[in-house]
């Protein structure tokens, strides 16, 4: 499937499938809303050519997309990797900040996801999703 096509589906089935707001994609997107609904149909040639432009858009949509097919487990985990490489914080820090056990953040860091409690899991991805929000500001812009 070339691009086009891929992000309009991506798209779409944000929408149709998963039942996004248009609204928020709007903002989100920094498109009007029929531009939005024109995407979704196919219809990218009212965009600026600029291929900046274009793959900034078109990552965006890919990004909200991913959150809806990717694996939870493997979303976690890259997460938690970048609070540790890029912020430094230490394994120690998020399982005191999470309330489990080390050896579960380092399973989850691992993807043996399955052999950390669903209650464990469910810490750590609240906890490293609320660290990342606070830290978002320190990280370069994609």
């Amino acid at each position: 499937m070339e691009e086009k096509d891929n992000v309009t589906e991506q798209l779409k089935e944000l929408i149709s499938v998963y039942d996004f707001n248009k609204n928020t994609l709007s903002r989100y997107l920094d498109l009007p809303l029929d531009q939005v609904e024109c995407i979704a149909e196919g219809n990218i040639d009212f965009l600026p050519d600029e291929p900046l432009y274009r793959f900034q858009l078109f990552n965006k949509i890919a990004f909200l997309y991913l959150c809806a097919t990717e694996d939870k487990d493997l979303k976690s985990s890259g997460f938690l990797e970048v609070l540790i490489s890029y912020h430094g914080l230490s394994k120690t820090t998020i399982a005191k900040m999470a309330g489990v056990k080390i050896e579960d953040v380092e399973r989850v860091l691992i993807n043996s996801s399955n052999e950390v409690p669903e209650d464990a899991k469910y810490r750590i991805a609240v906890t490293s999703m609320a660290l990342r929000f606070f830290l978002k500001d320190c990280e370069p812009e994609l």
